[in-house]
């Protein structure tokens, strides 16, 4: 055994080894080449954290997840370096094109390429993007022909990002792109199918409608719109009208794969899964076991009619393919149960999310959502999904899982379910807490079935030509007394109450002897508001003043504001 080389009394040199991202780098590269794309990957990524702003570990990055087949997380990346980084990188154009000629997305990756063919006519990668193009053409089945113009290549990759953010969830985005293509080229019903689809998930229902329909009086047969026109049916519980789509949609063939793949999808979340387990079974034997996705929809289709045993082999394949996941380890557990007659799911779910679902769910992992939600769409995704169409329990969890959320879209979210007049009271008046902890700017302003309110919590400095001390005591102590009796709402309309009597007694405000008497006052008076059975000398009680002075301040409120009248 070899001895340490310590010794007592003697000082050592410690030589820092610096592990800086060109370190990292390189040791991805090493495992490159040794084809282990797994540790590669995560090399790669300790470079990036470390040089956040290099395109290029990002690139090669892309590059890993493509050889894992994840080339919808490559795509991400790719994006991520034009938009955010540099948006000169026109290799990127090349590697998106070649992503979607592996998802079967032949249309889309054409436009890449033929962009990346314009802005780098002599470079790299252009014999190779020439072969691609080759490729693309044999596989629409089309003769190489002239490409289209520079403005339909420029709508057609704005209306990818549009369908991009619509995918993750971030769907105010996504209706502005979508929204700006329509009007500039109505012919374009592509935009006009994502754009219901936007609607529908921001819950503006009629305008997804209205939307759809026109797309089908214009083409009666839009597979698309046909399959959106099925969901939005099966949302107002129209069944009679959603029973004769849905013989309509199991008799149609789809020619293109993404038709199938939408047809699939749709009449498997509509509960047809016989019909989605046969198109589903086809565009698998199509593509080969390369898509995650497909693949858990196959064995879902399959485990809801009782293929165990295929819906066994196919979520393998997804483990293997994304073992970073639980949720095939999840379903697989499910087969396992069903087979040995243990509690099992009746039904699996299509979304490809359930796990995640759950983990966003927990409010002791809600701390940790932040970061997972910035990353990964499909968490963004599951989030709104749930604050708009789950129980109330889960809309509850969904809505103090918020609070540790620095984001945009899901202010905008919250703000929209506040003016919902179909979601809960409560539910709202927690939304307007988590609100105004996240920091969001107030007023905030809500529905609730007394009416429509405008919610401030902080004092508007411009109400009032001066502020004085004893004014604010006044709204201290309210705070300090109602905060465990009454919820916020009631603790905001008791400060807007005494701001409103401020004002209308200004400058004739009597002098505050006791806080007290005057918080008093307003609690009973918010009390009254909302027919709380309690009395004068009860509340008096609490805040050690006496129910004849409660009663003469509280007369005073009466009059001077008008909602606070005897």
């Amino acid at each position: 055994m070899a001895k340490q080389q310590y010794a007592p009394g003697k000082e050592g040199k410690i030589v820092p080894i610096r592990m800086d991202a060109t370190f990292y780098n390189n040791r991805a590269l090493k495992y490159l080449d040794k084809l282990n794309f797994q540790k590669a990957l995560r090399y790669f990524r300790k470079a990036i954290e470390l040089e956040p702003n290099n395109p290029d570990y990002y690139c090669s990055m892309a590059g890993v997840l493509a050889e894992l087949e994840k080339y919808d997380e490559s795509n991400r990346i790719l994006w991520h370096v034009l938009e955010e980084i540099d948006d000169k990188i026109n290799e990127c154009y090349f590697y998106l094109a070649s992503n979607y000629a592996n998802l079967l997305e032949f249309e889309l990756a054409e436009q890449y390429v033929a962009k990346y063919l314009e802005l780098s006519p002599d470079s790299v990668y252009t014999e190779e993007a020439e072969d691609l193009l080759d490729y693309i053409d044999f596989q629409l089945q089309s003769m190489p022909r002239e490409r289209e113009t520079g403005e339909d290549q420029e709508v057609a990759l704005l209306h990818d990002r549009a369908r991009r953010l619509l995918e993750e969830g971030r769907f105010s985005e996504a209706s502005k792109i979508l929204t700006q293509i329509h009007t500039e080229h109505p012919d374009f019903i592509a935009a006009r199918n994502n754009l219901a689809l936007c609607f529908y998930y921001m819950g503006r229902f009629e305008k997804a409608m209205d939307t759809i329909l026109s797309v089908l009086e214009e083409e009666p047969y839009n597979i698309h719109a046909l399959c959106n026109l099925a969901v939005f049916y099966s949302h107002l519980r129209d069944k009679e009208k959603l029973l004769d789509l849905l013989t309509l949609l199991k008799k149609i063939v789809p020619y293109h794969f993404d038709q199938s793949y939408k047809l699939a999808t749709t009449l498997g979340i509509l509960g047809e899964d016989e019909a989605a387990y046969f198109l589903f079974s086809k565009m698998i034997a199509q593509t080969g076991p390369g898509d995650v996705h497909l693949l858990h929809y196959g064995a879902v289709a399959a485990y809801n009619t009782g293929r165990f045993d295929e819906a066994e082999s196919l979520w393998k394949k997804v483990e293997r393919l994304d073992p970073d996941e639980s949720i095939a380890s999840y379903y697989l557990t499910q087969v396992e149960q069903k087979r040995s007659g243990q509690l099992a799911l009746s039904e699996a779910s299509y979304h490809y999310q359930i796990a995640i679902a759950d983990d966003i769910l927990r409010v002791e992992a809600a701390r940790e959502l932040s970061e997972k939600f910035k990353k990964d769409p499909l968490i963004r995704a599951s989030f709104l999904w749930a604050l708009r169409f789950g129980d109330k329990d889960t809309k509850l969890q969904v809505i103090q899982a918020a609070e540790y959320l620095e984001d945009d879209e899901i202010e905008e979210a919250l703000r929209q379910f506040l003016v919902n007049p179909a979601e809960d009271d409560y539910l709202k008046k927690v939304v307007i807490f988590v609100l105004r902890k996240m920091g969001a700017a107030e007023p905030y302003r809500d529905v609730m079935e007394d009416g429509e309110h405008l919610v401030q919590f902080t004092l508007p400095a411009h109400s009032l030509p001066v502020w004085h001390d004893k004014w604010q005591q006044v709204i201290d102590c309210l705070e300090y007394h109602m905060q465990d009796q009454y919820d916020l709402l009631e603790q905001q309309e008791a400060r807007a109450l005494w701001l409103d009597y401020l004002a209308q007694a200004y400058p004739n405000v009597p002098v505050i002897r006791k806080q007290e008497t005057w918080a008093a006052s307003l609690e009973y008076a918010v009390a009254q508001l909302h027919n709380r059975s309690v009395t004068k000398e009860e509340v008096a009680s609490r805040y050690g003043v006496s129910a004849v002075s409660l009663a003469k301040n509280y007369r005073l409120l009466c009059e001077a504001c008008s909602p606070c009248q005897e």
